[in-house]
């Protein structure tokens, strides 16, 4: 009994403590668990175990914390200058104000795939949604590459999405009828 319950909290423990560390996802959706040494010039150079990696920026797509407070997180949000806030305003605006989904499942159902494909290669801006331009209180922002950056992201996404939903509507259609 003693030895089980002894292998039960070696096994708790040896969870709890891989879990206690910096995670870095790529952008090929690898996942890494260890421990970031410093974030600049477009490179974070990660620590697993015993070894470092300097990483481009560009494969990053998220790189979470294990603790908020932790220094080098706390430079990197102070040099982001508001890079953070900016995205989020952007995504916010394109969700809440961009529009035109509407159309964009007629488009889904007309067109289908071709019609993805035509938004995914289109550059929507707060200027072209109406909407955004009107009610927006990001104005000032419209000009910031964070900002057009998240906008382009979320509307593309939002604009796919409903076109997705046009074409299964269709196929759906289709195999009823």
């Amino acid at each position: 009994m003693k030895k089980t319950l002894l292998s039960f909290f070696a096994c708790i423990f040896l969870i709890a403590s891989s879990y206690g560390a910096d995670v870095l996802t790529l952008t090929n959706q690898k996942t890494f668990a260890g421990h970031v040494v410093s974030i600049k010039n477009c490179t974070v150079e990660f620590q697993v175990e015993e070894s470092s990696y300097l990483i481009p920026t560009n494969d990053v797509l998220t790189l979470e914390f294990e603790d908020p407070q932790n220094p080098i997180y706390q430079y990197f949000l102070a040099q982001s200058d508001g890079y953070l806030e900016k995205c989020m305003s952007g995504k916010m605006d394109a969700e809440n104000f961009h529009g035109k989904t509407g159309g964009h499942f007629v488009l889904g159902v007309l067109f289908g795939p071709f019609a993805m494909i035509g938004t995914a290669l289109s550059n929507p801006t707060p200027y072209k949604g109406k909407t955004t331009y009107m009610m927006s209180k990001n104005k000032d922002l419209f000009q910031d590459p964070a900002y057009l950056s998240c906008y382009k992201k979320e509307a593309k996404k939002s604009l796919i999405k409903s076109e997705a939903l046009g074409w299964l509507s269709w196929v759906l259609l289709v195999l009823v009828l």
